[in-house]
C-alpha cells in the first residue's frame, strides 16, 4: 500500500475540513484514493473490495432478441432493487434505443440466490407507466408495492409530462394485481380507477401508508411527487438541486439526503423539516447517483462513480458512523463494449441503487450488500457485496473449491459474470469433486476470477487448470499489483492450445500445449525485486527468470479471466449488425490454489 498511503498526506492536503459557512460537511469523503485515480482505466487503478460477485440480470441484444427483453430494445436503465418474500427483486426501464423516449415500459425479474434470475417479464405494460427513480415500496402493513410514473403522452418523458403515479401489489408469489391510480395529476381521461376504490381494504391502506411517507416520495427529482408539500430546501435552490436522491439515517438517527452534484440536506425530526442544501465540499460530485446504506454490521457503505464526469469503476467507501467515509474500493471495475449508439448513454456501471429502507420485508439474511445498477445504459447488473468490507488478507491462500456450495458465490474470489457466461462453483463431472468454473460464449464480455492476497514481493502460486472447451478466446492467468494498471505476469491459454507467457512489448514464450479434458499443473515464482517470474507446467521447469510485463513493487492479485485485457471502450462504436448473440464457448476448470 506505499503508493496509496504516500498519497494520503497530498490528499488530506487538499480536502477542506469546512464548507463555505463554517460548518462542517454532514456527510465526509476523507479518500486518499481520489488523488490516485486513473480515468483512462475502466477500475481507475484502485484495488478491490475483497469477496464482489458481479453477476448480469439482463443482457440487452437485438440478433437475440429471443433471450433478452422479447424486443430487442437497447436502452435499460432507472434501477430498483427490492427484498421481498425471501428473493430479490430488480426492476428498471426498457426503452427502445434512447434515454426517456418512447416507446419503453418497465420490467422486473426476481432471484433467490442473486446469481440466477427470471426471464424479465413487464412490471407495468407499455404505454401505462413511464419510470420513476424507485419502484418498490413495503409498506408497515405488510404489503409490497409496485409504482411508476403514468403515461400520458408518447413523446419525450419528463415530469412535466406525467401524469401522476400508478400502483400495483407485488404479490408474495411475485405475480401482480390490478393496476390503479395512486396520484393523478395529469387529464383523468384513461386512468386507472383511485385506488380507494380497490376491493382491498388492506391494499388501499398500504397507499396511503406510502402517500404519508414524504422522504420516500421525495426521491424523485425536484420533489414532483409532493407538490407544494415538498421539502422547503427546493425554495431559492440551484437548479441543479434534488435529483436522485439517496436517503439514509446516520448513527444518531439524523436522516440525510444525498443528490447528484453533492447536493446534501439534513432532517433531525424524520424529514419533517429539512436544512440546506449544503453542496459538499470533500469530493467531487458528478452526475451519477450516489448510494449510502447502514450495512448488517452496523457500519455504513457509500457506493459511489468516483469521477465527475465519467461513470466508472463502481467504488464502495466505509465509516463506522455515517458521517466519514474512507478506503475506497472498486465493486465493479469492468466496462464491456457499448454495442449500440442511444441518446445519452454513458459507459460504465452507473445509477447504483440498494435495498432501501422502505423497499425490504426483512425476509433475508445473507452477510451481504446488494447493489443494483446498469452497466452502459444498457445491461443491468448486481453485485453481493460480503460484509463486513475488507480490502486485505492475511496469512497464505489454500482453496480447494470441494466445500464450496454450487453457484456463482465464490468466498474470497472476486467474480464477474456475464449472462452468457459465468464463474461459479460447479462440478467437470457429476461424480468429480467441485472446481471453479469459468465459461463464456459472449463475443463482446468475458468472465473473470480474481484472488485476492497477503502482499509481497516474492509469491508462489499453484494451481491445476483444465480446458473443456477452448472456443475462439484467449484464456489469461495473470498475477496483479495492488493496483489495476499494473500487470506484471501474464500467461495466455491460446485458441490453439499453445500456453505462452507474455513479457514487456509483448515478446512471448512457449510453455507448453493444453490438452483438452486433462488436468494441468501449474507453479508460478515471482520475484518483484528483481523483475523475474518462473513457470513449472506439469512438474517441469518450463521457463525461468523470464522478464516480467510492468515493474511492481509488490504482488497482490491472481486473476484468471476468459478473454483479453480491455481498456474503455469507444463510445457509440455500435457492434455489426447480427453479431450480438451467443458464440461458441469457452470453458475451463480450475482447483487447488494455493499462493504463499
Amino acid at each position: 500500500m506505499a503508493r496509496l498511503c504516500g498519497a494520503v498526506c497530498l490528499w488530506m492536503a487538499l480536502v477542506p475540513a469546512v464548507t463555505v459557512a463554517g460548518q462542517r460537511d454532514p456527510i465526509r469523503m476523507e479518500a486518499a484514493e481520489q488523488s490516485i485515480l486513473n480515468d483512462k482505466l475502466p477500475d481507475g487503478g484502485l484495488p478491490p473490495a475483497m469477496g464482489v460477485a458481479n453477476i448480469e440480470v439482463f443482457r440487452a441484444s437485438r440478433a437475440a432478441a429471443d433471450i433478452a427483453d422479447g424486443n430487442g430494445w437497447t436502452y435499460n436503465h432507472h434501477v430498483d432493487i427490492a427484498c421481498w418474500s425471501g428473493r430479490l427483486c430488480v426492476a428498471w426501464e426498457n426503452g427502445q434505443k434512447d434515454e426517456d423516449t418512447w416507446p419503453a415500459r418497465e420490467l422486473y425479474s426476481t432471484s433467490a440466490d442473486g446469481v440466477t434470475w427470471t426471464k424479465p417479464a413487464e412490471l407495468f405494460p407499455s404505454g401505462v407507466a413511464n419510470p420513476l427513480r424507485m419502484y418498490f415500496f413495503h409498506a408497515p402493513n405488510g404489503h409490497m408495492l409496485a409504482i411508476a410514473a403514468r403515461r400520458v403522452v408518447r413523446g419525450k418523458m419528463t415530469n412535466a409530462t406525467e401524469g401522476g403515479v400508478v400502483v400495483r401489489e407485488l404479490l408474495a408469489d411475485f405475480t401482480l394485481g390490478p393496476i390503479y391510480t395512486l396520484i393523478l395529476s395529469g387529464p383523468p381521461d384513461g386512468a386507472p380507477p383511485l385506488y380507494k376504490a380497490a376491493a382491498d381494504k388492506h391494499f388501499a391502506q398500504a397507499c396511503e401508508q406510502l402517500l404519508s411517507n414524504h422522504a420516500f416520495l421525495e426521491q424523485q427529482d425536484g420533489g414532483a411527487l409532493l407538490g407544494d408539500q415538498r421539502m422547503k430546501p427546493y425554495d431559492g435552490a440551484p437548479r441543479d438541486f434534488g435529483k436522485a436522491f439517496c436517503f439514509f439515517h446516520q448513527s444518531d438517527g439524523t436522516l440525510i439526503g444525498i443528490a447528484k452534484k453533492a447536493y446534501v440536506v439534513v432532517s433531525h425530526d424524520d424529514g419533517k423539516n429539512w436544512l440546506g442544501p449544503t453542496k459538499l465540499d470533500s469530493f467531487n460530485g458528478g452526475t451519477a447517483k450516489e448510494w449510502i446504506q447502514q450495512t448488517s454490521d452496523g457500519r455504513f457503505a457509500w457506493a459511489h462513480d468516483p469521477f465527475p464526469a465519467n461513470r466508472f469503476p463502481l467504488v464502495v467507501l466505509t465509516g463506522g458512523d455515517g458521517i466519514t467515509f474512507r478506503d475506497m474500493r472498486v465493486v465493479h471495475g469492468e466496462v464491456p463494449r457499448q454495442r449500440y449508439a442511444g441518446l445519452n448513454k454513458n459507459i460504465g456501471p452507473q445509477y447504483v441503487h440498494g435495498i432501501s429502507q422502505w423497499a425490504s420485508d426483512g425476509s433475508r439474511n445473507d452477510s451481504a450488500m446488494w447493489l443494483a445498477y446498469s452497466v452502459n445504459k444498457e445491461d443491468i447488473w448486481v453485485s453481493r457485496v460480503p460484509i463486513p468490507i475488507r480490502d486485505e488478507v492475511s496469512g497464505p491462500v489454500a482453496d480447494r473449491f470441494g466445500d464450496f456450495s454450487p453457484g456463482g458465490i465464490v468466498p474470497g474470489w472476486n467474480t464477474y459474470s456475464p449472462k452468457w457466461g459465468s464463474a461459479a462453483i460447479a462440478q467437470p463431472q457429476p461424480d468429480e469433486p467441485k472446481c471453479l468454473r469459468l465459461e463464456d460464449h459472449d463475443p463482446y464480455d468475458y468472465a473473470l476470477a480474481e484472488r485476492v492476497f497477503a502482499a509481497s514481493a516474492k509469491t508462489t502460486a499453484t494451481f491445476e487448470l483444465m480446458a473443456k472447451h477452448l472456443g475462439q478466446r484467449t484464456f489469461a492467468i495473470e498475477l496483479w499489483s495492488e493496483f489495476g494498471d499494473v500487470r506484471p505476469v501474464r500467461i495466455f491459454v491460446m485458441p490453439d492450445g499453445n500456453i505462452v507467457a507474455a513479457m514487456e512489448s509483448d515478446h512471448r514464450v512457449r510453455l507448453g500445449q493444453c490438452t483438452l479434458n486433462q488436468w494441468m499443473t501449474f507453479k508460478i515464482e515471482t520475484d518483484a525485486a528483481r523483475g523475474k517470474f518462473s513457470v513449472t507446467f506439469d512438474g517441469t521447469v518450463v521457463a525461468t527468470d523470464l522478464p516480467i510485463a510492468q515493474k511492481a513493487d509488490l504482488f497482490q492479485r491472481l486473476v484468471f479471466r476468459t478473454g483479453e485485457y480491455r481498456l474503455l471502450p469507444v463510445r457509440g462504436d455500435e457492434v455489426p449488425a447480427g453479431s450480438d448473440k451467443p458464440t461458441e464457448s469457452s470453458e475451463y476448470f480450475l482447483r487447488d490454489v494455493a499462493i504463499q
